[in-house]
C-alpha cells in the first residue's frame, strides 16, 4: 500500500497530505516548536522512502532522524482570512523520497493567537499513524522503529537482496494476476478506462487550486445525544450528514444514491506501515438517511463484517504494484478513485488528549486532507468531496473539503450547502 501511494504520487505529479492544525489563543514559544519537531523526528515520522535498484523491486523505509523544517508566517493574518493559509501551504515542499517527508508551519493571527500546522505526506503516514507519532512526541517517548540507515542504492548487496525478494514474491504476483483476471471477467475492472478519463499530462504551468475547506466544530455530547435520539451511533450520523451534503451538491449516481467510500484502519501494535488502511463502500440513500439513518448503520456494519470476513478488493492486487508502469497508473487513476462520484468519509474517531498538546494545550484541533490540484484536474475527475471527523475531549471536529466544477469553487460557495446538510440531520455546530 505504501509503495502504491508513492507510485501514484510520482505518476500523477501530486499526492495527498495529512494536515493537522492546532489553534492557540496566544503565541507559542519557538523553542517549544523546535523541540516538538525534534521529538517527531525520533518516532514513526523519522523516515524516508528509498527506491529499489530494480524497476520491479520493493522500495523500503530508511531512517531520517532530521527534524522537519518550520515555516514561520509572522505577518498577522485576520481570522476571517485564515482559509488563505491553505493556499500558502500548497507551496511548501513535502516529499516522502527526497524529503522533507513532513514539516511544521506557524501562522500568527491578528488580535493575538496563532495556528500551528503539520503537513505529512500520506505516503509517510495516515492519520492514525500521525496521531501516534504526535502522542509519542508530546509524551517524550522516542521510539526506535528499526528503520535502517540510507545506503548506496546500487550496491551489490542491495541488488542481490532485492533480486532474492523479487523471486520470493513471484507466487504472490501470480495470485494477484489471477485475482485481476477474475475481476475483469466479472466486469468490475478493465485495464483501461474510457478515453474521457485518460490523463493527457499535468500542465505544470497551471496554478494550483485549493479545494475549498469548511470546518465545523460540534459539541461531542450533543452530537451523541442527537444520534441516540435517532437510534444510531454518532459515526453513523456523520455518514448521514456526508450523504445529505453530497445530495445537496449533486454528487449522486443515476439512481440518486451516494457512494460513501470510508477508510478503515488496520493498524496494529508496533505497526511500521505508513498506510495501514483498507476501505469499504456503502451506497446511501440520502432521503432515507435524513428520516431514518438506521438503514445506513446496518449497511455500514454489513460492509465492515464483509471486509473482516472476505477482505477488500484492492489488497489482493497490491503485489502487482512494483510492475505497474507510471503511464498505466495515470490511465488507471479513475479506477483507483472508483467509478461514479465517490464521497470520501474518514471517521477518525476519538484521539488521545496528548494529540492536542504539541506545544501546550491547544484550544482546537482539526484534521483534513490537502492536495495540490489544478482546475483542469478537478474538472477531469468530476470534483471532490471529502469529510473527515475526529473527537478530542468534548469537541467533535468535522472538516468538509469540496469542489464542484463551475458550481462550487470557493469556501463561500460551499458553506451554505454545509449549513443545510447539518440542518437536515438536526446537528448544531460552529462553522469556521
Amino acid at each position: 500500500m505504501d509503495q502504491g501511494s508513492f507510485v501514484a504520487l510520482r505518476a500523477l505529479g501530486r499526492g495527498p497530505l495529512v494536515q493537522v492544525t492546532w489553534f492557540y489563543p496566544g503565541a507559542i514559544d519557538e523553542a517549544a516548536v523546535r523541540e516538538f519537531s525534534e521529538r517527531l523526528s525520533a518516532g514513526l515520522l523519522g523516515r524516508l522512502l528509498q527506491r529499489s535498484p530494480l524497476p520491479w523491486g520493493r522500495h523500503r523505509w530508511v531512517a531520517n532522524p532530521v527534524p522537519g523544517p518550520v515555516t514561520w508566517f509572522r505577518e498577522p493574518l485576520p481570522r476571517e482570512r485564515l482559509p488563505e493559509l491553505r493556499r500558502l501551504l500548497l507551496d511548501l515542499r513535502v516529499d516522502p523520497e527526497r524529503g522533507p517527508g513532513w514539516r511544521l508551519a506557524v501562522q500568527a493571527l491578528e488580535g493575538g493567537g496563532c495556528v500551528l500546522t503539520m503537513l505529512v505526506s500520506h505516503t509517510i503516514a495516515d492519520m492514525r499513524a500521525v496521531s501516534l507519532a504526535v502522542t509519542d512526541a508530546v509524551a517524550g517517548r522516542p521510539f526506535d522503529h528499526g528503520f535502517p540507515a540510507p545506503s548506496w542504492r546500487w550496491s551489490p548487496a542491495m541488488l542481490a537482496r532485492d533480486s532474492v525478494e523479487s523471486l520470493r514474491a513471484l507466487p504472490d504476483v501470480w495470485c494477484a494476476l489471477a485475482a485481476l483476471a477474475r475481476r475483469s471477467r466479472k466486469g468490475r475492472a478493465g485495464l483501461l478506462p474510457s478515453s474521457s478519463r485518460v490523463r493527457s499530462g499535468r500542465d505544470r504551468f497551471e496554478p494550483a487550486v485549493d479545494a475549498p475547506l469548511v470546518p465545523v466544530v460540534m459539541d461531542a455530547g450533543a452530537c451523541q445525544q442527537r444520534a441516540s435520539d435517532l437510534g444510531v451511533a454518532s459515526s453513523t450520523l456523520i455518514m448521514a450528514f456526508a450523504a445529505r451534503l453530497a445530495f445537496r451538491i449533486g454528487r449522486v449516481d443515476a439512481s440518486g444514491r451516494v457512494k460513501l467510500v470510508m477508510p478503515v484502519s488496520d493498524r496494529r501494535s508496533g505497526d511500521r506501515r505508513g498506510n495501514a488502511l483498507r476501505s469499504i463502500t456503502v451506497m446511501a440513500d440520502p432521503d432515507v438517511c435524513r428520516n431514518d439513518p438506521r438503514a445506513l448503520q446496518r449497511d455500514f456494519k454489513a460492509a465492515l463484517a464483509s471486509l473482516n470476513q472476505h477482505g477488500d478488493d484492492l489488497s489482493p492486487l497490491l503485489p502487482l504494484i512494483p510492475y505497474v508502469p507510471l503511464w498505466l497508473v495515470r490511465h488507471l487513476e479513475q479506477e483507483a478513485l472508483g467509478a461514479g462520484l465517490p464521497v470520501g468519509c474518514s471517521l477518525i474517531g476519538e484521539l488521545p488528549s496528548d494529540v492536542n498538546r504539541p506545544c501546550g494545550e491547544a484550544s482546537l484541533l482539526q484534521a483534513s486532507p490537502l492536495e495540490r490540484y489544478t482546475a483542469s484536474e478537478l474538472a477531469r475527475i468530476g470534483g471532490v468531496l471529502f469529510i473527515a471527523s475526529c473527537r478530542v475531549n468534548e469537541q467533535l471536529s468535522c472538516t468538509v473539503s469540496g469542489y464542484v466544477p463551475d458550481q462550487i469553487t470557493s469556501r463561500a460557495e460551499l458553506m451554505p450547502f454545509v449549513r443545510e446538510a447539518l440542518a437536515d440531520m438536526g446537528l448544531c455546530g460552529t462553522i469556521g
